[in-house]
């Protein structure tokens, strides 16, 4: 009897994630207006009612295929536990930059390419990725480096030095594997390797910063 009670649920639930998987597939493809709701039903096996049903409709499901997706490439559980950690920022950092690196290197679905496409172009639903998926990983990052630097969190120095942090792991998700490019052999190269240069910059410019601010009168 508790199983007959519980089918509907995972039947929901299955439904639910079959729609957001070929949404993702998609979406990622030809984009939030060049994606019918059609072709999304009929590559996840359901009626065109599933999407109001489980998403309330096509923008609610637009916008968990983005949060799902960032979600992926970052996971916010996965940065909470670095960021918690107890031990100095720099290692903290260090593990935050492996994560991503390792993550972004490996990417090959849907996930890297439908966030790429929003960041090229933004559709208006980028804002709620924004206010949902970036802003709590961006403050968790934000902590680490003001952890580094002894920068405030409301001074825009802390804001250019998570762009110099962020921006190329970002680099590596709007890289066209397929089309013959130098950033495309900058993908080829061993995980290992852009870890080991990314945090060696970030390190060293984070710390130049931090020195040369130290030195300003005041």
């Amino acid at each position: 009897m508790v199983e007959r009670k519980r089918a509907p649920r995972a039947h929901g639930d299955a439904t639910r994630a079959r729609l957001l998987e070929a949404a993702g597939q998609l979406f990622a493809r030809g984009g939030y207006a060049g994606t019918p709701n059609k072709d999304i039903c009929e590559a996840a096996g359901t009626d065109l009612a599933a999407i109001s049903y489980h998403f309330g409709g096509r923008e609610g499901l637009y916008q968990a295929v983005l949060l799902e997706g960032y979600g992926q490439l970052i996971n916010l559980e996965k940065l909470s536990e670095i960021h918690g950690r107890s031990c100095l920022a720099q290692e903290k950092l260090a593990a935050a930059i492996e994560m991503i690196v390792d993550r972004l290197h490996d990417e090959r679905g849907w996930h890297g390419r439908v966030f790429a496409r929003e960041m090229i172009a933004p559709s208006p639903h980028f804002s709620a990725l924004v206010k949902d998926g970036v802003m709590p990983r961006f403050k968790l990052m934000s902590d680490i480096l003001a952890g580094i630097t002894g920068f405030a969190p409301s001074d825009p120095a802390l804001l250019r030095c998570l762009l110099n942090v962020i921006a190329p792991m970002l680099m590596m998700l709007v890289v066209d594997r397929e089309t013959p490019s130098p950033f495309r052999a900058l993908m080829m190269q061993p995980a290992d390797d852009l870890k080991s240069h990314l945090k060696q910059f970030a390190m060293a410019g984070l710390l130049a910063i931090k020195e040369q601010a130290n030195r300003q009168p005041g």
